[in-house]
């Protein structure tokens, strides 16, 4: 059996994988994702099939520049819009289960995405060993990029609904808030449209400014240095910035860019995305 089997055992889910298996590597321990949602099982079950998709068409074969995470708790319509974008501007992508998320996985790759979704489910699913292969591969010189979700999960302190959580990685060292006061309450959709500061047009996301694009409970940024802000909400404060973790770079973003305003005729992703998350991603221009 190729595809990944989900077992659901009351409020847990217990993910084996068999797809690692398909690869010719060996299966890492199950883990068990205490009280997923029948809705993030549904999501789950769409990645995989996806991510299966992938291998058996041979996309995700070769040498690739970025890695998009797509297991549990990654949102699948925002995990595909980000490999997409990417894709339609050229960029080598390669779409990572958890089992590829340790130092041969990532060996290669110049960046990787953490997509939007449920950042407890990406915690738990990941472990503490993976996270910490994260950590040492950004801290080694690697890239990161988390979109909502993966932004709260890059981040030591969660405030959500007003209640802290301390979270593992810790590669921004401050505080993730959402959802955005004005905006819209979790779980409505709404859109947005950010000031680009200079830092950010400096890193090339000028293009930014021109178009609303989805908010969907991202979170806004504190306890950073003023000029770790590359754009900003209506109400001023940090939707996405750059810090540095060791030799590595740590790039957060509240907005979905691979994603339209929720009230766009288009269901792909905007025509900018592609080169806005080239430049998340700090890789060259094309």
């Amino acid at each position: 059996m190729t595809a990944r089997i989900c077992t659901l055992l009351g409020l847990a889910v217990v993910v084996a994988v068999p797809l690692a298996l398909a690869r010719g590597q060996d299966a890492p321990p199950t883990v068990e994702i205490a009280a997923m949602t029948t809705a993030a099982r549904v999501d789950l079950e769409s990645n995989l099939r996806w991510m299966l998709a992938r291998a058996r068409s041979g996309k995700d074969v070769g040498a690739a520049e970025v890695g998009v995470y797509a297991d549990a708790g990654a949102w699948p319509l925002g995990a595909r819009s980000v490999v997409a974008a990417l894709e339609s501007s050229g960029t080598r992508v390669r779409v990572l289960d958890r089992s590829q998320i340790d130092g041969d996985g990532l060996a290669g790759l110049k960046a990787i995405v953490l997509p939007g979704g449920w950042a407890p489910f990406q915690r738990d699913a990941l472990g503490s060993v993976r996270l910490q292969a994260v950590a040492s591969w950004v801290r080694g010189g690697g890239h990161v990029l988390g979109i909502c979700a993966g932004g709260y999960l890059l981040t030591s302190t969660v405030r959500w609904e007003a209640q802290e959580y301390p979270y593992p990685l810790g590669l921004f060292p401050g505080t993730a808030e959402g959802p955005v006061e004005g905006l819209a309450p979790w779980p409505n959709m709404a859109p947005v449209r950010v000031a680009v500061s200079a830092a950010g047009k400096r890193a090339g996301l000028g293009a930014a400014a021109d178009a609303d694009y989805l908010y969907f409970g991202g979170a806004r940024y504190v306890d950073m240095d003023e000029d770790a802000v590359l754009a900003r909400y209506p109400d001023g404060s940090a939707a996405v910035i750059r810090v540095n973790a060791g030799k590595g770079v740590v790039t957060l973003s509240g907005i979905h860019f691979e994603r339209p305003a929720p009230d766009a005729s288009d269901s792909g992703p905007p025509p900018a995305a592609g080169k806005l998350l080239r430049a998340l991603l700090a890789l060259p221009k094309r």
